[in-house]
């Protein structure tokens, strides 16, 4: 009878690692709720142009939200999230003095679309097994607009950087994202969580702020797209020579997304012989009652 016993344990433990044909795979739902900030050219720390967490100011800090679906299955999820936020540049903010000098803002008003892979990859161990790590890509849209007189006016229409005075194009409100970042769950119940997510968003472009080479002619300006043109691509009122630097092209913008997300599980469920709906306290005197059985 101890040898049966024994033998069945085994063969049962053999087919869960072999299979793990228990789990069901599962859909969730999800609500987010945090906030945004970009590192761009405008505004940041004390670094003329810095890309990294020191060019980062807490007062650009927007708030963001997002609703999104996932699929399920083990160790893996793969989900598509709706977001938008506001994404905020001044120098006013900076504590750098050619940024300060240069004297300009930007709000821009952002929606992204994403597929976002989930991965677990610490698996049974009792605390990183709820941290999770993200990659995926997804697409943007993006409206920059500067503030004059009371009125917030679009930036692109009107080529700052002096985009239409050779007959060139000015950048498209469209652009590509590679989001990726860390998060780990709380659980609030037998099918919901509360996770916290950080995520950093790689763009292709530079004109997240509408700011990226040189100051064009001003005049040339004026005269092609209008005064306004003219007045918020130079706000230094200390009328820049054409080709003075006026952005860094060097690194694309980017921006951080963090906050937390209500997460909901709908369907599937893990019935395996590991025993992951189980108790604490019911899987110890589970374990308990097989050492036993292999003392006999």
């Amino acid at each position: 009878m101890r040898r049966l016993t024994v033998f069945s344990i085994a063969v049962g433990v053999g087919l869960c690692s072999f299979g793990q044909s228990f789990h069901k795979n599962s859909w969730s739902y999800n609500l987010f709720l945090g906030g945004s900030s970009m590192l761009g050219d405008l505004g940041g720390g004390s670094s003329n142009g810095g890309f990294g967490v020191t060019d980062f100011d807490l007062r650009s800090v927007r708030p963001a939200i997002g609703i999104g679906t996932s699929y399920n299955m083990r160790g893996l999820s793969l989900g598509t999230n709706l977001l938008y936020t506001r994404l905020i540049g001044n120098d006013a903010f900076s504590q750098s003095e050619s940024r300060s000098i240069r004297n300009l803002s930007v709000r821009t008003d952002l929606v992204e679309l994403n597929v976002i892979g989930e991965i677990r990859p610490f698996g049974r161990n009792p605390v990183l097994k709820r941290m999770y790590l993200t990659v995926g890509v997804g697409g943007i849209f993006y409206q920059p607009k500067a503030k004059l007189n009371d009125e917030w006016i679009k930036l692109r229409p009107l080529g700052t950087e002096g985009q239409f005075i050779n007959g060139s194009s000015t950048y498209s409100k469209l652009d590509v994202v590679i989001p990726y970042g860390v998060g780990y769950k709380f659980p609030l119940g037998e099918s919901t969580t509360l996770n916290l997510d950080v995520g950093i968003r790689k763009t292709f472009t530079d004109y997240l702020d509408d700011v990226s080479t040189v100051y064009a002619n001003n005049a040339t300006l004026a005269e092609l797209s209008g005064s306004t043109a003219a007045t918020l691509a130079d706000r230094s009122g200390l009328s820049l020579a054409e080709g003075t630097q006026r952005g860094g092209e060097k690194y694309n913008d980017s921006y951080f997304i963090v906050g937390l997300k209500f997460e909901k599980t709908i369907g599937g469920k893990q019935t395996s012989c590991f025993y992951d709906d189980v108790p604490i306290s019911s899987k110890r005197r589970i374990k308990r009652h097989q050492r036993r059985m292999f003392r006999r």
